[in-house]
């Protein structure tokens, strides 16, 4: 569909505006400085007008989102410089409270914010706040359901949806009480594609039909591309690119330096351009065909793809078999509430094989991943591990052969510090203090955590929080890795 004009007339007062706004979470630890988050920030958005902020882990941009809520810092104390303004208040001097209806926040971990007992009291909760009858109480939850296609699941405590399903409900949650300011962090990562497009859909037709203003913490470059005014890439708490999407990603490289992927078309612009000795700068996929069908049309013998394009033509023939490093024989799970998580699973995966699990949220994915290492026993069938059924070990010796990082790094970090939950597996493995300690420092350097060993993982961003999980398990080097939505939350270099 096509992009809105961004040149129409908007009200010369912006609706957001920072303004040399600085940050510092209080110290983590005693002894230790405040933690700077933003650093001279300096941002506005109009009325009507979608602001993407990209930036890799770390960067700040969940941070900014709270500070636009008017969590920052009322709810979370700190050191403040600079200010931030929403339909001209200070929120130096509003409370959160008061400013339901005026900003909505999404967070980018959706379970944080789910805390009522059913999926539709979950909705109706703001739209209650606000004092709305309730005719259009019950007609704003069935909307937002359909939207994020959760209709039929209004009973459901929110606390036995997938990971995908509870972002979806989180953001049904604050599409209910219509804000004037819809502010997300990270809204699409960890949905399917189904439910990609239908939220971007939602977004756009919320944009377009009510002039709603949004703010998206966003590593979708694809989306950003497409439903975006404008893009602001934050990198170690400052803005360091800003401009319309198409001004934005014209600078592949520096992105790429800061750990952010451009879109794919426009990353094949930068490539043809690279061997061809002309610039290419696509945005969309149509752009893309028609100029390169020109350029192909023009070149001797016509449109043939480079030689680097075609592909060989064979491939590679099936190796010897191997014994199994997991077997899956029939296996069914029904959870205690009586939902089947999954129903009949087949599944042999050789060792050394990279199998990836794909489906919609709330498929089965996560219960088959926990079926996988014991935590979850099967109600009918067996998995076995090598030639020993999971149902005859303890979780804790199946952990030896089988890693598993979850959907939710917060639902296993549990130590005083990065360094002690990257020990933890180490010590029950009953490895001696040496080993341990080298296997920590290499796990610590290999996903960039060094600066971090002391800090309580609790205190991290959500995308270093998955680091932490990652580097645990990679420290315990099973045989077999279980990673469920490990990407979710990363920046492209990560």
């Amino acid at each position: 569909m096509p992009r809105p004009n961004s040149a129409a007339a908007r009200p010369s007062e912006p609706l957001v505006q920072v303004v040399g706004f600085h940050y510092a979470y209080p110290a983590p630890m005693p002894g230790m400085g405040p933690a700077w988050a933003l650093r001279g920030v300096d941002l506005t958005v109009q009325e009507g007008e979608v602001l993407a902020l990209m930036g890799p882990t770390g960067a700040g941009k969940s941070t900014l989102c709270m500070a636009l809520a008017g969590l920052v810092p009322h709810a979370t104390g700190g050191t403040v410089r600079g200010e931030v303004r929403i339909a001209g208040r200070s929120l130096r001097e509003t409370r959160p409270a008061a400013l339901v209806g005026t900003v909505g926040l999404a967070f980018q971990d959706a379970g944080s914010q789910l805390f009522n007992a059913t999926v539709e009291t979950e909705v109706a909760f703001g739209p209650e706040s606000l004092g709305l009858p309730p005719a259009e109480i019950a007609q704003r939850v069935a909307w937002a359901l359909s939207v994020v296609r959760l209709t039929g699941l209004e009973e459901r405590s929110p606390f036995h949806l997938s990971g995908g399903q509870q972002k979806r409900l989180a953001l049904a949650s604050v599409l209910a009480m219509r804000p004037r300011v819809l502010v997300l962090d990270e809204p699409l990562a960890g949905l399917d594609p189904v439910g990609r497009e239908e939220v971007l859909e939602v977004l756009w037709e919320l944009r377009e039909a009510s002039r709603a203003t949004l703010v998206l913490a966003e590593q979708d470059s694809e989306a950003v591309a497409h439903l975006a005014d404008r893009v602001a890439v934050l990198a170690e708490g400052r803005i360091v690119l800003e401009g319309s999407p198409r001004e934005v990603f014209r600078h592949v490289d520096a992105l790429r330096e800061v750990g952010l992927r451009v879109p794919q078309v426009t990353e094949l612009g930068a490539c043809l351009g690279a061997r061809w000795g002309r610039a290419f700068h696509f945005l969309t996929p149509a752009e893309a065909a028609d100029a390169l069908r020109r350029e192909l049309a023009s070149r001797p013998g016509g449109p043939r793809a480079p030689a680097a394009l075609r592909g060989s033509g064979g491939a590679k023939p099936p190796g010897p078999a191997r014994a199994p490093a997991l077997r899956v024989e029939g296996v069914s799970y029904q959870y205690p509430n009586g939902v089947w998580g999954v129903r009949e699973v087949d599944l042999c995966i050789p060792p050394g094989e990279f199998l990836a699990v794909v489906g919609q949220n709330g498929a089965g994915k996560s219960t088959l991943a926990r079926l996988l290492n014991g935590l979850l026993r099967p109600t009918a069938g067996q998995v076995w591990v090598g030639d020993v059924r999971t149902t005859e070990r303890r979780v804790g010796e199946l952990a030896r052969w089988v890693g598993l990082c979850f959907q939710n790094p917060d639902a296993q970090i549990f130590s005083d510090s990065v360094a002690a939950e990257v020990e933890f597996g180490l010590r029950n493995l009953g490895l001696p203090p040496e080993e341990r300690r080298a296997r920590v420092q290499e796990a610590l350097e290999r996903f960039g955590l060094l600066p971090y060993a002391e800090v309580p993982p609790a205190l991290l961003g959500f995308g270093d929080r998955r680091k932490v999980t990652l580097a645990a398990l990679y420290a315990m080097r099973p045989p077999v890795w279980v990673l469920d939505e490990p990407t979710a939350g990363l920046d492209a270099r990560t």
